[in-house]
């Protein structure tokens, strides 16, 4: 049997990172040729991934994403004359980590089973959205086609006649969800390997993609091989808790040989920190125990409080003899307070960045920041300046023991470089929960970029926690302050800026940041998050009725916001859509012109007494808003719609 696997890659980086290392060095021993694909001009890191292993690398710009790529690769790189020299044609992209089995062993199964054309894992016939349904198909990252169906010309005019596709859900539903159907209606058979049908229904509603919304389960006990990035970019709240890829990574560690470092490696590279945060269930509760020394670990307290003073002290005390503790502040009286008990001290106006700075990467490998807080009634109410410092304090330096697990924490997961104390949901600092950015987010990212922080930030996503009171690993920020102090003095900028910065700066390093709490802070945030969450929802059911999904509200919100700012703009509007989105929105739609639905698809003449008219009937193209009541898949198609009619006046829900 001899095989050519063509391999895609794109990276808005050009980095190759080394899971395509390990993939490609797996695969070596059955392919007999490997031709490596990259979507991008060339390659400024990690060459040695492609080159060790591909016999051929071309580049090419990200012209039809990966099937356009695997078009030229079999159109031109390759040619129909070589192909026939190969048995076997193996088409895989990047989207993926593993093998996390032996993958020789899987081919051995599937070449028994005779097939014409094979993957790993499939979705059954199901519907999209309001797309309507969709045949069953294997999913696209990885393709076995067997001769003769490669030789054929059935496959070569598939290839050859296939457009460059110009986005992501156009390649998706013309490609990955009609190749299938398309080669089995020529008579062709096809299967797959990863066990799917427990999970699958004949309501084509309840159809989903199982390796990205059950990956545990697909890896443990279905036979999947791989898993796949695509689902850190779901929400998957919507249909589930988010216990699959943190669940996935430990089993992984745990039973396979598989280095879950190529994982950690190339998803705090690619992915946002906060969202990694969410997604991994990056929040550790520490119940109380006995200290040891920790030589390596130093508490650094920024001091500015006079009224503070004994309570810091109280908690000082309790671990001053298991860690070095140092006092930072730029008020002579108070530090001199300090120095009296006995406590390393410095004088600095710069206090956190200068403790950084100092630290002697040679002794310590750990470090606490934190601060102290008014806590008398001169600026707020006391209890309520006690309740912010004992959220700090308690779940930061609680004491000996409990330094002790923080420090456990980062022995036994060496990808964390940051835990900051939870997020405070009380008085006034429940108003920050809306959340992080404030409206800072593009003065926020001017400053990510000039540092030359190399993060991933998005507007839609706030920081995991905007905050200088922290532990962190020494070689994860001293870096950033360093290169922070001399940057304030020269751009002038804020001092919470670097509160800002840290997550990112954490990144940089190739670090994630997670959050820490005692087991009581964690219990009772529980159930102070349950009381907001009632109430709130309690709230939206009597004032947009109630819904069962989370995201419906969401929905209503942003066409409320649509019809508010169109009807300020133009003085009316048009909504595109008559499905079940519409339908929900419909209240706050109402004063709706009319609405519009694409050419073939108008069954109705009216929805709610509005008139119903087609896109081509529409011949109101300026001075007017369209809000899109659609999907996100259908959005896209109905966008280029309207681009190509000269309409750019709308709104999208998604």
């Amino acid at each position: 049997m001899k095989r050519l696997l063509i391999y895609l890659a794109y990276d808005k980086q050009n980095i190759i990172d080394n899971y395509i290392g390990y993939f490609l060095h797996s695969m070596r021993p059955i392919a007999d040729t490997i031709l490596a694909v990259c979507n991008m001009p060339s390659i400024e890191s990690g060459l040695h991934n492609l080159s060790d292993h591909a016999d051929f690398i071309y580049y090419r710009e990200n012209k039809g994403l990966d099937c356009g790529g695997f078009k030229d690769a079999l159109c031109r790189f390759v040619g129909w004359e070589k192909l026939k020299k190969y048995d076997e044609l193996i088409l895989a992209n990047d989207s993926f980590y593993g093998p996390f089995e032996d993958i020789g062993s899987i081919f051995s199964e599937m070449e028994a089973r005779k097939l014409d054309f094979w993957g790993l894992m499939k979705r059954g016939n199901g519907e999209y959205g309001a797309t309507g349904k969709d045949p069953e198909h294997i999913l696209s990252f990885f393709y076995v086609f067997q001769a003769p169906l490669i030789h054929s010309r059935e496959f070569r005019s598939y290839w050859e006649d296939m457009p460059y596709y110009k986005d992501y859900m156009t390649v998706v539903k013309q490609y990955e969800r009609q190749l299938t159907k398309h080669f089995a209606s020529l008579g062709y058979t096809y299967g797959t390997y990863a066990d799917t049908e427990p999970n699958e229904s004949d309501n084509p509603r309840n159809q989903f993609f199982q390796c990205d919304y059950l990956s545990y389960e697909m890896i443990a006990k279905r036979r999947f091989p791989f898993l796949k990035r695509k689902q850190l970019s779901y929400n998957t709240l919507f249909t589930q808790t988010q216990e699959n890829l943190a669940l996935s990574i430990a089993h992984v560690d745990r039973y396979t040989d598989y280095d879950v470092n190529l994982i950690w490696e190339n998803l705090i590279r690619v992915m946002n920190p906060a969202q990694l945060q969410r997604s991994l269930g990056l929040q550790y509760i520490l119940e109380d125990g006995e200290g040891r020394k920790h030589s390596d670990a130093v508490a650094i307290v920024c001091v500015r409080w006079q009224n503070a003073s004994d309570t810091v002290c109280g908690y000082l005390e309790k671990i001053r003899h298991i860690c070095e503790v140092q006092i930072y502040g730029a008020d002579v009286g108070l530090i001199g307070k300090y120095k009296e008990r006995g406590y390393f001290t410095v004088l600095s106006q710069q206090p956190e960045l200068e403790a950084v700075r100092r630290i002697d990467t040679e002794k310590h490998r750990y470090l606490c920041l934190i601060h102290d807080y008014d806590l008398s009634s001169e600026r707020i109410p006391s209890c309520t300046g006690k309740s912010y410092f004992f959220n700090v304090w308690e779940n930061l330096l609680k004491d000996a023991g409990y330094l002790d697990r923080v420090i456990r924490i980062f022995d036994a997961k060496p990808y964390i470089g940051m835990l900051m104390h939870p997020v405070p949901i009380f008085s006034r600092w429940i108003g920050k929960l809306e959340w992080g950015w404030k409206s800072r987010y593009e003065e926020i990212k001017r400053h990510i970029e000039k540092l030359g922080l190399d993060a991933v930030s998005e507007p839609e996503i706030p920081p995991v926690h905007v905050t200088g009171n922290f532990w962190a690993r020494v070689d994860a920020i001293k870096p950033f302050a360093e290169k922070y102090t001399w940057y304030q003095d020269e751009e002038g900028i804020p001092q919470d800026i670097c509160d800002y910065l840290w997550t990112f700066a954490v990144q940089d390093q190739r670090f994630l940041t997670g959050i820490v709490e005692s087991t009581f802070y964690a219990s009772m945030n529980e159930v102070n998050y349950h009381h907001y969450l009632r109430t709130l929802m309690g709230w939206l059911s009597e004032r947009y009725g109630s819904y069962e999904n989370f995201h419906e509200y969401k929905e209503i919100f942003l066409a409320q916001e649509a019809a508010e700012r169109c009807m300020e703009k133009y003085g009316g509007f048009y909504v595109y859509g008559t499905g079940e989105m519409a339908e929900r929105c419909f209240p706050w739609l109402e004063k709706a012109t009319a609405f519009i639905v694409s050419d073939g698809h108008c069954q109705d003449r009216f929805f709610h007494g509005k008139p119903v008219i087609c896109l081509s009937e529409f011949k109101n193209t300026y001075g007017c808003g369209i809000i899109l009541c659609l999907s996100k898949e259908n959005c896209d198609n109905v966008t280029e719609l309207l681009n190509q009619r000269g309409i750019s006046e709308y709104y999208s829900i998604y």
